[in-house]
C-alpha cells in the first residue's frame, strides 16, 4: 500500500483553514503534519477534518507555535513532547501510524544570532538529537519532519553570499542541524532532487515569484524507511493560491507492505 505523508507550515490554521481543506480534498494525503497552527487545542477546528475522515492529534498554544497531525489511518499512539520545560513551547508531536513513528517538529526561529532566542534554537536541536539517541534506533521505521527553520546546505538558499551568517543559514545552526542529520537520516527530498529548490519564500517584495527562498521544510527518515520512499517533492501549487502560507507543502510517498 502507498502512504502519502505531507509536512506543511500553515502559518495559522484558522487563517488557512479553507486552503488546507482544499488541499486535503485535492491531494488526498494519508498523513498531514502541520506546524505553526497558532491555536489552543480546545479551539483547533477538529470537526472540519474529522468530517473528511481524518483522525486528529494536536499540541498547540495561543497565537504562537503549535503542531497538529491528521491521519486517515488510526493512530497507534500520540505523544506530545517538550524539550525545554522552562519555555513550555508546543513544538513536538510524536505519533505512530501503520508502524511508522512520525515526529512532527516546529523548530524555533531563533530571531537573530547572539540572542537568547538563538541559543534556545540551538539547544532545541541538540536536545532533539539526544532524545532520538535515547529512544530510537537507526533500524526503526522513523520519520522526522516539519519546519526546521534552517537551510542546511548552500544549495538550499537562493544566494549564499546574501544569506551567510544570517538567521536560517548561520554556521552554528547549520552545524547543529548537520549533527542531527548525522544520527543516520536520509533527506528524502534529496534522494530524488539534486538541484536548487525552496519551500519558504518571504511574503514581501514578490519573493515567491522571483524564487528568492530557502529550503527549510524537511522530511527525513531512517535508511530502512528511505528505501521504501518512491517519491518526494515540494508542492508549490498551494503557495500560488490567494492568502497562502509562506511555506509550501513537502510530500513523500512510501510503498509499504500491507
Amino acid at each position: 500500500m502507498q502512504i502519502k505523508v505531507v509536512t506543511w507550515n500553515v502559518n495559522s490554521i484558522r487563517a488557512r483553514l479553507p486552503l488546507v481543506l482544499e488541499f486535503l480534498e485535492a491531494k488526498k494525503p494519508d498523513v498531514l503534519c502541520m506546524q505553526e497552527t497558532k491555536v489552543e487545542d480546545e479551539l483547533f477546528p477538529k470537526e472540519e477534518f474529522e468530517n473528511l475522515g481524518y483522525n486528529v492529534a494536536v499540541f498547540g498554544e495561543k497565537r504562537f507555535n503549535g503542531v497538529a497531525t491528521l491521519s486517515k489511518l488510526p493512530f497507534e499512539y500520540v505523544k506530545p513532547h517538550i524539550f525545554n520545560e522552562k519555555s513550555n513551547q508546543k513544538r513536538t508531536l510524536i505519533t505512530k501510524i501503520n508502524g511508522i513513528t512520525i515526529i512532527n517538529l516546529y523548530f524555533p526561529n531563533g530571531q537573530a544570532p547572539n540572542t537568547e532566542a538563538f541559543e534556545y534554537k540551538l539547544d532545541f536541536i541538540y536536545r532533539l538529537k539526544a532524545f532520538l539517541e535515547e529512544n530510537f534506533s537507526i533500524d526503526d521505521n522513523l520519520v522526522i519532519l516539519g519546519d526546521f527553520n534552517v537551510a542546511m546546505e548552500e544549495i538550499d538558499v537562493y544566494d549564499k553570499e546574501a544569506m551567510e551568517g544570517k538567521i536560517g543559514f548561520h554556521p552554528e545552526e547549520r552545524k547543529a542541524l548537520k549533527e542531527l542529520y548525522s544520527w543516520g537520516f536520509v533527506d528524502l527530498f534529496r534522494k530524488f532532487n539534486k538541484g536548487k529548490a525552496f519551500s519558504w519564500w518571504d511574503y514581501r517584495a514578490g519573493a515567491f515569484w522571483k524564487d528568492i527562498g530557502l529550503r527549510i521544510d524537511y522530511i527525513w527518515s531512517t535508511p530502512k524507511l528511505a528505501e521504501k520512499c518512491v517519491e518526494c517533492f515540494i508542492d508549490k501549487s498551494f503557495r500560488r493560491k490567494k492568502k497562502p502560507s509562506d511555506h509550501a507543502p513537502v510530500v513523500a510517498v512510501f510503498e509499504m507492505e500491507g
